[in-house]
């Protein structure tokens, strides 16, 4: 197989699973072996890309099966085998024969010297250098913590619950939304907490008692197993911590990040507090006053609860901004929205998405696209033979037990040196009805991520793409949020959909004033997120539960009693763990780089110098270095405190 060609995504039931996987594991045994085998440092970059490429060829797609099959046999075996095949990183990472040859080896340039020290990194993260009984420790805490939290995120896509809501409590919900409804025995509906059906239920809703049932259920997805599972990480990870010599996770995980230490992340989320506490108080204000005129009753006889917020934000963007998400739905088609967000794509960045039925995949309802170079492909798509740089796969619309929110996932990474294009899939849950302004934002996220992976040129596979510094990991995605927020780049809309109704630049302009509107609350959990993750991780082991009622009680809206928001809070045990104020420091990347374009978002010679900067070195050099380069100065944070302030 020509490994610059896609190959197609490898279809494999639970029995193929079962039965390949203990053969790829003797195979990637068998490559670390001969490393050990071998003396001295010469080629042994190339052997660690060549052994990520294996491993990554059959790991990537059984992470995508194990998220996103629609057969629950499947998903189980692909966590199964991804469990079975887990601790073989650490026993890699642990020898002592493949250490000393890296540690020998002198790069000849930047990229030799990057890939060298993310490696020595994670020899010394897996254990090599500590005594032998601690790094059989080491071994132990992190296998089980593999187990743990491939268990946590089934559990939460297994979800399956539904609230039932009687007709007379579905007023404000449109019609289309509940036509898509199943109903029970007695008439009731069935509200499921999958996206496409919560959020606009929130929002719409008029009864507040059947927005707090919803609500209440989707904050205790999962449940008590999963805050078992979360407290058992907890501890492994402060006992991993402190075999190496640290007080705490978070000291332990900060060193390998741009913020460094947990002092510098408190200083930096002190400041987002700092800058964020009267805008909320005052949004909330505005919240409190409308739900008093909603019910005829004086502000200082009525309380916001958290089931409330989205729906008095819905009719406070109706009144002052003429602002209605549902109606934008027309405006904004599904289809026609991801043919938008590909078209922004090829115009900035000099690429074509060619689509490739002849291709399987994991659900009938999943599509692939080759990713083609324009300037390789000037006589038309695949002219000549032109070879494709990339894929993507496109899994648009919910399933039962598929992954719940929007992510991009790695098929293939690529890698110049194996000859290797990458290959990604788009993750979500659309309504298949037409998208919200908010749910465009989001599908301009995900795909996002999706570009910084495809356009990526990383002569090493482990450093292609998103594998970056986590703190800059959301930038480019949250950089792409701004296209779908002015006027110039929605105008391009009707070059996808000319029937499609056209926002005209005074609507565009009310979104954002709604959007701002938005953003005390909005960064103010943020906030919240990222000061409970600190918490947990920093000092000594805390309950998750017990820590998480403190912090939100602390909070204007306070804790919902009964209520367990972290059994489904899957970034802290799927690799943001010490790590989720990162979304808040990448965004003040993200909005400084914005203004190289100086209001011009459709120009594709900054297009084509934001590619070569920031997307195609992937991991390859310092991310701080990356967004110097391409601005020509030091990064500055002043944007992102506006969009706090919501005055950018």
């Amino acid at each position: 197989m020509n490994p610059s060609l896609p190959p197609g995504f490898p279809v494999i039931d639970a029995q193929q699973i079962r039965s390949r996987c203990d053969a790829t594991l003797a195979e990637r045994r068998a490559m670390m072996a001969a490393m050990e085998a071998r003396s001295g440092p010469d080629g042994i970059l190339e052997e660690f890309n060549a052994l990520s490429i294996h491993a990554g060829s059959f790991d990537d797609p059984l992470s995508v099966l194990q998220n996103a099959a629609p057969d629950k046999a499947t998903r189980d075996a692909a966590q199964s085998c991804l469990d079975k095949l887990a601790p073989f990183g650490t026993e890699l990472f642990q020898s002592e024969k493949i250490h000393a040859r890296v540690a020998a080896f002198e790069p000849k340039d930047e990229q030799d010297r990057s890939y060298r020290e993310q490696l020595i990194e994670a020899f010394e993260d897996t254990g090599v250098t500590l005594p032998p009984e601690k790094r059989a420790r080491a071994k132990q805490i992190q296998d089980e913590l593999i187990t743990l939290e491939l268990q946590f995120g089934a559990n939460v896509n297994d979800v399956t619950t539904t609230v039932p809501v009687a007709p007379e409590e579905t007023a404000g919900l449109p019609d289309s939304l509940l036509r898509s409804l199943r109903r029970d025995a007695r008439g009731d509906y069935l509200i499921s907490l999958d996206f496409p059906v919560y959020e606009p239920f929130l929002r719409l809703a008029q009864s507040e008692e059947a927005r707090r049932r919803v609500w209440t259920a989707y904050q205790n997805r999962a449940g008590v197993p999963n805050l078992g599972l979360m407290d058992q990480a907890l501890a492994l990870r402060h006992e991993l911590a402190q075999l190496y010599g640290h007080p705490d996770y978070a000291t332990f995980s900060l060193r390998r990040k741009m913020a460094g230490t947990p002092q510098a992340v408190e200083t930096f989320l002190y400041s987002v507090k700092s800058a964020v506490e009267a805008v909320e108080l005052r949004e909330l204000a505005d919240l409190r006053q409308e739900k008093a005129a909603a019910l005829g009753l004086p502000a200082d006889s009525v309380r916001v609860e958290r089931w409330d917020v989205a729906y008095l934000q819905n009719r406070i963007e109706k009144k002052r901004f003429d602002i209605d998400q549902e109606s934008l739905r027309a405006f904004f088609p599904t289809e026609a929205s991801v043919r938008y967000v590909m078209h922004l794509a090829e115009t900035l960045y000099g690429i074509r998405f060619v689509a490739r039925p002849d291709l399987p995949a994991w659900s009938p309802d999943v599509r692939y696209y080759d990713v083609v170079d324009a300037a390789q492909d000037a006589d038309g798509p695949l002219a000549g033979g032109t070879s494709p740089i990339a894929g993507i796969y496109l899994d648009l619309f919910p399933r039962d037990g598929k992954f719940k929110h929007a992510a991009a996932f790695s098929v293939r990474s690529g890698s110049v040196l194996g000859g290797q294009t990458p290959i990604k899939a788009l993750v979500c849950n659309l309504d298949p009805n037409g998208l919200t302004h908010v749910e465009l934002e989001t599908l301009l996220h995900e795909f996002g991520h999706i570009l910084h992976g495809v356009l990526s040129r990383a002569r090493y596979a482990d450093q292609s793409g998103t594998n970056v510094r986590l703190d800059f990991v959301e930038a480019p995605s949250q950089m792409f949020e701004e296209w779908g927020r002015r006027a110039q780049p929605l105008a391009r809309f009707a070059q996808v959909c000319p029937k499609c109704p056209q926002l005209t630049p005074e609507q565009v302009a009310r979104l954002d004033e709604a959007r701002r509107f938005g953003s005390g609350l909005r960064y103010a959990r943020q906030w919240l997120y990222a000061a409970y993750d600190m918490a947990l991780h920093t000092g000594s082991v805390k309950p998750a539960l017990a820590t998480w009622k403190e912090l939100e009680g602390a909070t204007p809206l306070g804790h919902v009693a009964g209520t367990m928001m972290p059994a489904s809070f899957g970034h802290l045990m799927g690799g943001y763990e010490a790590g989720y104020y990162s979304y808040m420091w990448s965004e003040v990347l993200a909005l400084d780089m914005l203004s190289a374009f100086r209001g011009n978002l459709l120009d594709p010679a900054v297009g084509h110098r934001y590619r070569q900067w920031i997307l195609e070195p992937g991991g390859s050099r310092p991310p701080e270095e990356l967004a110097e380069g391409f601005l020509g100065r030091k990064p500055d944070a002043e944007a992102f405190y506006e969009e706090i302030r919501g005055t950018r």
